[in-house]
């Protein structure tokens, strides 16, 4: 189908593999190629066919679907992972993974993860930040809690990560994306994953300051670099495609800032 985005179904659950199939079946936009039961026949055939799209099982037998994407050629393409385990979808999170789904997966959540897909795929080049992951050690993941902030006018929010909060200077926080029912707020040299919406971030982040420029993305206006088009560039490096219905809101905003 032309202007369809290619996909594939990793997964060994015959049941989740079946629902899987006939949720792609039920969005046009969708072209299943190949639907597959462990990840090493996936491993050897999925590179000639060029996928853009893979739903892909975390708990498989021979080879986890953690270790196939690890292993996977690069840049490898769009990955929704499927998990009946929430905190398993953290480690995912660290090579780039667009969603998760939690299973059983009901078909509207199926609908929005395909949403993050759309919104994720290159107009220009990849992003760096989804192919190219930072060290593990300039990391820090955390599951629960909501952002807390001191007062109205301060300059820090704080993230809850594992058992801990951590301050966030905003003047580092360069943008937000929305990863499932958790939250990954990119800074200069790592990221922080927390359990938390993106309208609770967004309603506590200040507006002169923060926009929103699709359902899965907020970013700082100090760390834009280049408006082109329908996407800005971040000073992480980040290009970040604007989403249809915000585009006009974002541009206006953007050249307030404009001189001459």
């Amino acid at each position: 189908m032309i202007g369809s985005l290619r996909c594939a179904i990793i997964e060994d659950e015959p049941l989740a593999q079946q629902l899987l199939e006939k949720y792609v079946r039920r969005v046009p936009s969708l072209d299943l190629m190949a639907t597959f039961d462990d990840a090493i026949t996936a491993f050897e055939q999925l590179p000639a066919m060029q996928p853009e799209v893979i739903f892909l099982d975390i708990n498989m037998p021979e080879m986890t679907g953690l270790e196939f994407l690890q292993a996977y050629p690069s840049p490898h393409p769009l990955v929704v992972m499927t998990t009946a385990n929430p905190h398993h979808a953290l480690e995912g999170f660290d090579l780039g993974v667009v969603d998760y789904l939690l299973k059983p997966i009901a078909f509207d959540r199926f609908l929005k993860a395909i949403g993050r897909v759309k919104e994720r795929m290159p107009q220009t080049a990849p992003a760096p930040a989804a192919n190219n992951p930072l060290p593990d050690e300039a990391r820090t993941r955390s599951n629960t809690g909501p952002v807390t902030i001191d007062s109205p006018t301060a300059d820090f929010i704080y993230l809850k990560t594992d058992k801990k909060l951590e301050q966030i200077h905003l003047n580092e926080l360069v943008y937000a994306e929305a990863l499932g029912d958790y939250i990954k707020v990119f800074l200069p040299d790592r990221f922080v994953v927390t359990h938390l919406t993106m309208t609770k971030l967004a309603e506590t982040l200040p507006p002169d300051r923060f926009l929103r420029i699709n359902r899965s993305f907020i970013i700082q206006l100090r760390h834009v670099k280049v408006l082109e088009g329908n996407s800005v560039l971040l000073s992480t490096g980040d290009n970040l495609v604007i989403g249809p219905s915000y585009r006009d809101a974002v541009k206006e905003r953007i050249r307030r800032e404009q001189i001459g």
